[in-house]
């Protein structure tokens, strides 16, 4: 029986020692639930001294009925007024005597009555709170006198400019939702309350569940709970379901109101609708009003007070409660200055929409904002008042998410939200001017000022800066020369990519010159005409860079990755390798044997021979059907002049695009560019190079069957047929297609390696051009299952063309295409080479966004419709290289 009981006795300790410390939500962060449903919150604060007792209730006026309009805050008043065993005053002086301080306070949401004094007293403070709460006794005649009280503050509320200003704000902005209501109720409602009326109010919401005791500061949490459940455990448990209050309706058009009082001096107000504080835009807004109008940096201060001097006071708030909230601005001005400063406020606001925030400022608003909200904490009222409204507004106290959303809050963040909410037709706003102004503004001349400032803040976006551009802060200009500038600032990373892109390439070769781009890509970025292969290589390793040549299908240029601190004798660099190229002989004939030893390295490799092959045959006579690596007879004829020649003909300002992408600013690269390019000009008597275009191949009229032998152990073989061009809308459905059969899970690895082995590589493809494209597939295999192999490849295109793809298919691929696609340009080389290619190709610095979108609107019928189209079994090109 002993052993009985002592195990009982662990167990009871095991239970108790879990109620009081599994329930540690953060250090010294204690948060638990009483039978009754009543939530007890405790912050540790060791050694502070003090302490801070609240007790929170889930009732504020917009939880009122019509009826109850202000009674809420009323409820407020009375309640230190008296209970069965203090009486009036007494409550008061209870904690006063102590030293402490006492008092309440009503939102919208919620009423808080608090006490904060030495943590030696914490236990008589709840003692006196607890007892206000559950005992006030609401006098008769208490209550009379307190109505006057109430009265006599709404008049003095009245009286006070920017209390009728904000109320009527409300009024505006809220159609139905209660937040248009005061606080503090009418003279009418407040002058009708009875004492039966507040017992009826008090019945419904001042129950356990809908009420939180914290306590911070110097207080262990055992004894705070233990004390507050023998204080307020027997709190009976209320069944009052609150209605769902009215949801507010999105905003047409503009809202507008118009006051005039006794007073010296006017004031302004606007407003946008906002987010409750539970939504993940509420962080962004937080940072777009502190960047609008909180201390003397701000975007409004700066504008309307310092430079056009149109207020003496103007300041942006975003109100985040629990239901949809606002943003809202004030300040106090001259009644001649309210439609200038309207305008002109409004456009600073609508400006967000269109330039992305500077670094700079974005870092200094969030680190002044974590400032703020970490200071509040330094006090144990502070800290309870944060946790408090946390709890009640999230459910979770702890402040770490919150502080975390506003040090992630981005550039492309506030772009996205301020275009999400700032719309012209949902503006609030009104003003309240002396009675002898004369303003002629109402609700016809409010729109056209918030036209005006939309229209404005757009005008004040820079000609060169692209709002529509798939990367963010981009800007395009035209040098008078013709040359084109892109440039995108990112100052994330200290490093800068710049690309300088002509057309040229395989495209503009011939058999005669077949290799003459690959040549001179390896060559002119050796040495320029004052500096050697050696100074060049040391010059551009000084500065931690890379600087090379490079060609393609279509076009060839220079490309160069630097540190961004030495942007400036970079793109100096650049300059001088573009407009003053060496074309040394010696170089040359260093160059020449490597890439003769290059051709020779393909023959070698099977993969490359294979498509050399296929796109000689495919593409029938058109550039695209040149070796990209030359011609040995070509490469081997081809002098340092007509290199020299050629590069010139196709380098010329009026071609050329360059690039930026990096920690720079884009009007000091331009004044940079503008003074190292500027001065180029074409020299009178140079041919200059015509805009060059071929027709595309025709389809083979039959089946074209090729085959190299190599005594190798395995056969490489291309399936394939014209694709589509650049400009094709069919490339995007292809595109999906061929990611359809690609990869790891695709159709043809899934197909022909996992389940029947014919194969170790395999993918389909499909490439695009100007002129022409191509789609296939290829795979190698090994010599005895080829036929078996080129069977179930046809096997599968065949089936491309009978039936749909899946739903999952179709999914994964626009995923993987899409998430390609944006992580590829995490890079600055790689966004300086997309910006380079989308200018010289026409199609522009939106093309991301366009591609994403075409990627996600392909559907199973345009799949359908586009393999039916291109891949014709009759009309393909077969190319075979390896073993026999």
């Amino acid at each position: 029986m002993k052993l009985y009981i002592l195990n009982i006795f662990l167990a009871l300790t095991l239970m108790t020692t879990n109620t009081l410390y599994a329930t540690e939500l953060a250090p010294h962060l204690h948060k638990d639930t009483l039978d009754n449903g009543l939530t007890v919150m405790v912050k540790e604060m060791p050694g502070t001294k003090v302490a801070t007792v609240q007790i929170w209730v889930k009732a504020g006026s917009i939880y009122e009925d019509e009826s109850e309009a202000g009674i809420t805050h009323l409820i407020e008043h009375m309640i230190f007024k008296g209970t069965p065993t203090r009486g009036p005053g007494q409550l008061a002086d209870e904690i006063e005597s102590l030293g402490g301080q006492i008092n309440a306070y009503t939102s919208y949401e919620n009423t808080v009555y608090h006490a904060t004094l030495s943590a030696r007293h914490w236990q008589k403070a709840l003692e006196v709170l607890a007892d206000s709460v559950q005992n006030s006794l609401f006098d008769k005649d208490e209550l009379e006198r307190e109505k006057k009280v109430v009265l006599e503050e709404i008049g003095m509320r009245n009286d006070r400019p920017g209390t009728m200003l904000f109320q009527s704000l409300m009024e505006t902005s809220y159609q139905v939702h209660p937040y248009r209501l005061p606080i503090i109720g009418t003279v009418k409602s407040v002058s009708g309350f009875t004492r039966d009326n507040i017992v009826q109010y008090m019945a419904k919401h001042y129950h356990p569940e809908n009420m939180m005791v914290l306590v911070v500061g110097d207080v262990r949490y055992a004894e705070v709970r233990n004390t507050v459940k023998d204080v307020m455990g027997a709190m009976a448990k209320g069944d009052y379901v609150q209605p769902a209050l009215p949801i507010e309706p999105q905003k047409q058009q503009p809202t507008f109101f118009s006051l005039k009082a006794d007073v010296g001096q006017s004031h302004l107000a606007l407003a946008f609708p906002g987010t409750p504080f539970i939504d993940p835009d509420t962080a962004v807004l937080d940072v777009i009003a502190a960047i609008l109008g909180q201390g003397e940096t701000s975007r409004l201060y700066h504008e309307l007070r310092d430079k056009q001097q149109l207020v003496y006071q103007i300041n942006c708030a975003s109100f985040t409660p629990k239901f949809s909230g606002l943003v809202e601005l004030t300040a106090v001005l001259n009644a001649e200055n309210i439609e200038a400063a309207m305008e002109a406020a409004l456009a600073e606001v609508f400006h967000l929409k269109y330039l992305p925030v500077s670094d700079d400022e974005l870092t200094r608003v969030k680190r002044n904002l974590e400032g703020d909200f970490v200071f509040n904490l330094e006090r144990a009222e502070g800290q309870a008042r944060t946790l408090g409204s946390f709890e009640f507004l999230t459910g979770d106290p702890t402040n770490n998410v919150y502080l975390d959303q506003i040090r992630s809050v981005t550039k492309e963040d506030i772009l996205t939200v301020a275009n999400k909410y700032f719309r012209p037709e949902v503006v609030s706003g009104g003003f309240l001017v002396p009675r002898t102004a004369e303003l002629a503004i109402d609700q016809e001349a409010f729109t056209k000022i918030i036209a005006r400032a939309d229209e404005r803040a757009r005008q004040g976006v820079p000609k060169s800066y692209l709002a529509d551009a798939y990367l963010t802060n981009v800007h395009r200009f035209t040098l008078k020369n013709g040359l084109t500038l892109v440039v995108h600032e990112d100052s994330n990373v200290e490093t800068v990519a710049i690309r300088a892109v002509f057309p040229g390439g395989l495209r503009s070769e011939t058999e005669m010159t077949n290799g003459a781009f690959a040549f001179i890509a390896e060559l002119f970025p050796k040495a320029t005409e004052k500096l050697s292969s050696r100074d060049l290589a040391v010059q551009v390793a000084d500065m931690a860079g890379t600087l090379s040549g490079f060609n393609g299908k279509n076009t060839f240029g220079l490309k160069g990755d630097f540190l961004s601190r030495y942007f400036a004798p970079a793109m100096t660099l650049f300059r001088d390798v573009i407009l003053t190229p060496g074309f040394d002989p010696e170089e040359a004939e260093k160059i020449r044997p490597e890439l003769l030893a290059q051709l020779k390295h393909q023959e070698d490799s099977m993969p490359s021979l294979a498509f050399r092959e296929f796109n000689k045959r495919l593409f029938q006579g058109h550039p695209y059907g040149l070796n990209t690596l030359g011609a040995e007879g070509s490469l081997a004829r081809l002098k340092v002049d007509d290199l020299k020649g050629i590069y010139k003909k196709h380098v010329v300002p009026g071609k050329m695009v360059l690039t930026v992408a990096g920690a720079v600013k884009a009007e000091e690269v331009r004044e940079l560019v503008d003074n190292l390019f500027g001065n180029w000009q074409e020299p009178e008597g140079r041919e200059v190079l015509s805009e060059e275009s071929f027709l595309p191949p025709e389809m083979p009229v039959k089946p074209e069957i090729f085959s190299i032998e190599k005594d190798k152990e395995q056969v490489h073989i291309i399936i394939g047929f014209l694709g589509a061009t650049l400009a094709s809308p069919d490339r995007f459905a292809l595109e999906v297609l061929d990611n359809i059969l690609s990869g790891q899970s695709g159709r043809l690895f899934i197909e022909l390696r996992d389940k029947q082995s014919l194969a170790y590589s395999l993918s389909a493809f499909s490439l695009v051009g100007l002129d022409t494209g191509s789609f296939g597939i290829y795979i190698g295999t090994s010599p005895d299952k080829r036929e078996d192999a080129i069977k179930s490849l046809w096997k599968e295109l065949y089936l491309v063309l009978e039936q749909e793809v899946t739903d999952k298919e179709l999914q994964r691929a626009q995923n993987v295409l899409t998430s390609s696609y944006e992580l590829r340009l995490q890079t600055h080389s790689e966004q300086a080479m997309e910006m380079a290619l989308n200018e010289t190709y026409g199609l522009g610095q939106g093309h991301g966004n366009l591609y994403i979108k075409e990627i996600n609107k392909v559907d199973k019928a345009k799949i359908l419709e586009v393999a039916r189209k291109y891949i014709q079994p009759e009309h393909y090109v077969m190319v075979t290289v390896g073993a026999k």
